[in-house]
């Protein structure tokens, strides 16, 4: 494993795990299963580990809470999204509803579109900190490593409440480092040079290049990037392998980590191994 200095964080895996499936009601995966693949990652040397309050309905958090809690790992966590109340009133019913999609490949295709639509959005103080909070009581943490506003858009950050709220969260002691997961140009426009700011996620990758001016002139000013989604949807341009997409994203100076989302055993191995021989 290749491993970074990262401002706030220390020695940091280049290759970081992304865990929004981790406990997917469609993921296919047992809770068995997907402890022992954070503990394969951790095992590994991936010390990098990215999720979020809506991921699995908490479950992913709740995962890594229990996996890594005698391990010494970067966790990356994100809100501002929500569930809408019909959601929320299901959450109950979770193990059953896992189980019947389990049978169920109509059922999960459906689950699926769903997850698709768009999420309402929520990035007032009062909501992150009680997220946040939330958050920490899954990750059975006191302190999350990153602490990220999950995909607001440009608007949403025009007043600078919520950036500030970030910036009130790390002194607080909640949050090590603190920023923006970012979905377009238009946001990371906004935030690229803002020194509140200290760390920013985005879709980066051999046919998602649009974004990285704006990623370098983060990545000069001390902001950690990170990298998602590498393998890109562009139905234009050739899928690159994953392999091609992970080592094209070591490469560029700017990215510091390249996440990796799998719940597959044997893609994780391949990651590994990628990075192992680059």
């Amino acid at each position: 494993m290749r491993y970074r200095r990262l401002a706030g964080l220390g020695e940091v895996s280049v290759l970081g795990l992304g865990c929004a499936r981790l406990g997917s009601m469609t993921a296919g995966r047992t809770r068995r299963e997907s402890l022992s693949l954070i503990a394969a990652a951790a095992n590994a040397g991936i010390t990098l580990f990215d999720t979020a309050d809506i991921y699995a309905q908490g479950e992913s958090e709740r995962l890594l809470g229990e996996a890594l809690r005698s391990i010494d790992a970067r966790i990356v966590t994100k809100a501002g999204q929500r569930f809408p109340l019909a959601k929320r009133l299901l959450l109950p019913l979770r193990s059953a509803a896992k189980l019947f999609l389990a049978h169920s490949s109509q059922a999960r295709g459906a689950a699926v579109a769903a997850r698709a639509k768009p999420l309402p959005r929520n990035y007032t103080p009062e909501y992150l900190r009680r997220s946040l909070l939330g958050s920490l009581a899954r990750l059975r943490r006191e302190q999350t490593d990153i602490f990220l506003l999950h995909s607001p858009s440009a608007a949403d950050l025009t007043n600078g409440e919520a950036l500030d709220c970030l910036s009130a969260l790390k002194e607080e002691g909640l949050a090590r480092c603190v920023g923006v997961s970012c979905d377009d140009q238009a946001t990371l426009a906004s935030i690229a040079a803002d020194e509140r700011v200290e760390a920013i996620q985005a879709p980066f990758g051999p046919n998602r290049q649009g974004l990285l001016v704006d990623l370098k002139r983060a990545a000069e000013r001390g902001a950690i990037v990170m990298a998602r989604e590498i393998l890109g949807q562009d139905l234009q341009a050739r899928q690159p392998t994953a392999e091609a997409a992970l080592s094209f994203c070591l490469a560029e100076p700017a990215i510091a980590v390249a996440l990796v989302g799998t719940t597959d055993p044997r893609h994780l191995d391949e990651a590994i191994r990628v990075v192992g021989s680059s």
